[in-house]
């Protein structure tokens, strides 16, 4: 997007809600591309300069006969931790917290490397035939590392951008630690058209798990492929509100070699608010419910700060 000496001050305006309008969108759309700055020309990190995350979440689901060893939880912006779950016939309700850390290091103008690390405290409640039972755990669950390319502009077409990220290690215990290594890995895209004072998004992206032994036993977690489409609306140079929808179809677990449970499809309404505090500070706040499925509500705020300009 450029931007020239001469333009009015209305066309000035204009020109910084929409800028942090791109901001915001991008800042919802995508689990790559979450952490924006306030100018198109910023979309990714500045060559050899870097960026802090941070991010909190909290999710809740009630869960009827459960017969999968992982769950997918949404740490905001569709960065995905996998959960090891306790398996059995059994009603299962769970309260999720997340923290999650990160990093960026602008490469090239149009390249970015990223790394992400999750932590997670987990309090679950169990009834089995006549008796409950209740357990809680607290562990560091993942770390990945990515990069973010943008392959063109919102010109004459809608923007592209892609993201690659691999887990280096994953917990897969359901209490304590036993971590597995290169066993995840994830690709996907964000297009977008700016319509000034409204962003239409979408991203989308397919996370692929690798077999893996974990608690003895030959496991296989599900592949999960998600849409993600989103409207946002420039309120005015700080504040931006979005709207969309996520779609989820995930194929079923495979333990020793056989199929468990039959391979889903999900659908969530999300909603979500970003604030511009400075140029260096963002934050936003999302939160989503089901429309179909059964993983209940989930909330996420997350804050990005720019290193130095």
């Amino acid at each position: 997007m450029l931007r020239h000496k001469d333009k009015s001050k209305s066309e000035q305006s204009s020109s910084k809600r929409f800028l942090t309008l791109i901001l915001l969108i991008q800042f919802f759309a995508a689990k790559s591309f979450a952490d924006l700055p306030l100018t198109v020309e910023d979309l990714l990190t500045k060559k050899n300069q870097f960026r802090l995350s941070f991010n909190i979440g909290y999710a809740n689901a009630d869960r009827n006969k459960v017969s999968v060893y992982f769950d997918d939880i949404d740490t905001g912006n569709n960065n995905f931790v996998r959960l090891p779950v306790v398996v059995g016939e059994q009603r299962q309700n769970s309260d999720i917290f997340t923290l999650t850390l990160g990093g960026r290091y602008g490469l090239s103008k149009k390249t970015e490397l990223y790394s992400r690390l999750t932590a997670t405290a987990n309090d679950t409640r169990l009834h089995v035939g006549n008796g409950s039972n209740s357990f809680e755990s607290e562990q560091l669950s993942q770390f990945m590392i990515g990069v973010n390319h943008q392959f063109s502009e919102d010109t004459d077409s809608p923007a592209l951008l892609g993201f690659a990220e691999l887990a280096l290690a994953e917990n897969t215990a359901v209490d304590g630690s036993e971590y597995v290594h290169l066993k995840t890995g994830q690709i996907g895209f964000t297009t977008y058209r700016s319509i000034d004072p409204v962003v239409l998004s979408l991203t989308t992206g397919y996370r692929h798990s690798w077999r893996r032994k974990a608690n003895e036993k030959d496991l296989d977690p599900g592949d999960l492929l998600f849409i993600n489409p989103k409207v946002s609306f420039a309120v005015n140079n700080e504040v931006t509100l979005t709207g969309g929808m996520q779609f989820k179809f995930r194929s079923k677990d495979r333990i020793d070699h056989k199929g468990v449970g039959i391979r889903t499809s999900k659908t969530d309404l999300e909603f979500g608010l970003g604030y511009a505090s400075s140029e260096k500070l963002t934050i936003n706040l999302t939160i989503s419910n089901d429309i179909s499925g059964n993983s209940g509500a989930q909330a996420n705020m997350g804050w990005l700060y720019k290193l130095k300009d």
